[in-house]
């Protein structure tokens, strides 16, 4: 055989499993991710790169008192503490006039309460929960804060087994109060804050979004839909649970300071669980 008829055959040869291997490489390529726009990520992946951010919408200001609490910071068992619910604040436009407290908004049967406690040596409070007019006890428990302080207490109501059950019903608003007590003799002596809260129904487009969203992702959606309630509670469970996430974490600074609370975000998360339920 020729040398130029080798050299022909080997050329194309080459040429052939050059022509293979580009096309092969172009397969591969075609078959890994690329990076996405953030137009083209999908709604889980932007929800989850915004921090929530509470939005009051579709509630009214609590009839005028400042900061939601009517007996604290005060003297307690000697020292001075400070007790704070920890609800949204609003700053009106009037320089001259204080914040004001909106009304909680809730979508849950059951929901949970935050209150901040500063450390005392008092070992017991007590939550009750009202109707608007405060004429009818709906619910009392009582709250053990011994090793809880300083602290965020989580007070929560029993899950109801049928909606007829619930304590809080859909369309109505409540008041809440929570005393430390000071002087187990003298009730007078109690440090009291108070909040109101008012179910609201839960609307197709949250329930999608929620129906949508990892656990993570849930705290942002009810603070964007101005659900106080569930925003503060299940992002503080989340917390509780994951004190060493930094994105958890990250998260709750967020929706504390979009709330004006900044000054909780180092306190500790602690839940209560004795109750008594009168109705």
């Amino acid at each position: 055989m020729k040398k130029s008829s080798i050299y022909l055959k080997t050329f194309s040869l080459m040429l052939s499993l050059g022509v293979v291997m580009s096309a092969s490489a172009m397969a591969i390529a075609s078959l890994k991710p690329s990076s996405s726009s953030p137009a083209q990520q999908t709604p889980s992946e932007n929800l989850l790169a915004r921090r929530p951010r509470f939005r009051a919408r579709g509630v009214s200001s609590s009839r005028g008192r400042s900061g939601g609490t009517s007996r604290g910071p005060g003297m307690c068992y000697g020292e001075q503490i400070t007790v704070t619910p920890l609800l949204p604040k609003i700053n009106e436009q009037d320089s001259s006039k204080e914040e004001r407290v909106v009304v909680e908004s809730t979508v849950s049967p059951a929901p949970k309460f935050l209150i901040s406690v500063d450390q005392t040596k008092a070992t017991e409070a007590e939550f009750t929960l009202l109707n608007a007019n405060g004429t009818e006890v709906i619910y009392q428990q009582e709250v053990s804060l011994e090793n809880k302080t300083p602290g965020i207490i989580t007070v929560s109501l029993p899950e109801p087994a049928t909606e007829d059950e619930a304590l809080v019903k859909v369309g109505q608003e409540y008041q809440w109060f929570f005393s430390v007590r000071c002087d187990p003799t003298d009730l007078a002596g109690d440090l009291i804050v108070e909040g109101r809260i008012k179910r609201i129904p839960k609307e197709d487009a949250l329930a999608q979004e929620l129906a949508d969203a990892t656990e993570l992702e849930k705290p942002a959606v009810f603070a964007e839909f101005g659900v106080w309630t569930e925003a503060a509670s299940s992002l503080a469970e989340l917390l509780e649970n994951n004190p060493d996430n930094p994105e958890i974490r990250a998260n709750w600074q967020a929706l504390l300071e979009s709330a004006n609370l900044g000054k909780l975000i180092e306190k500790d998360l602690v839940s209560s669980s004795e109750s008594s339920v009168e109705n």
